[in-house]
């Protein structure tokens, strides 16, 4: 529950010090804050220091500590990559291949082929997001074509309902 406002245990408030720092003439109050400040609606645990590393910027380093080994060992898991890799893999093997036969050197060819396989890949996953995409927005489309039928539908069987209600009251009478 949350305290009263008039409780004379809240935090204390800056107190004016009695050192003035001038600057260029001009005089400044300076305050003296405590140490930390409490706040009661803070979690357990959590203090001024704490506040302060939750509002850094993260940085490449603290993104690397998020790539785990298992992420490498599922990446097939992932929509979109396996057909990815495949496609990939078939354009580094024939722009590779083709570029070897007509006579390249070998280090000019393994390096067309790793260009084939880098922009295959990336084509073809990028293909495939687009086309989930597509299919998703169709799913949802669908669905809500379903939804507007069945909405029209209950209300057609509510009507029919109301008819048969209202002819039976008059049959009563």
């Amino acid at each position: 529950m949350a305290a009263d406002t008039r409780d004379s245990t809240s935090p204390k408030q800056p107190t004016a010090n009695s050192n003035m720092a001038g600057v260029n003439g001009k005089t400044y109050d300076t305050f003296n804050y405590p140490a930390t400040i409490e706040n009661k609606d803070s979690l357990p645990g959590a203090n001024s220091k704490t506040l302060v590393e939750r509002q850094k910027e993260p940085g490449f380093v603290e993104a690397l500590k998020t790539i785990k080994l298992q992420d490498f060992k599922e990446v097939h898991k992932k929509p979109c990559t396996r057909e990815g890799f495949l496609t990939g893999i078939g354009a580094a093997f024939a722009t590779g291949g083709v570029r070897a036969i007509l006579g390249a050197p070998i280090f000019t060819a393994c390096s067309w082929a790793v260009g084939a396989f880098a922009f295959g890949s990336f084509a073809m996953h990028e293909y495939c997001q687009a086309k989930r995409r597509r299919e998703k927005e169709g799913i949802q489309k669908v669905n809500a074509a379903l939804m507007e039928k069945k909405i029209k539908e209950e209300m057609k069987r509510e009507g029919i309902r109301k008819a048969r209600r209202k002819a039976k009251e008059e049959a009563e009478r």
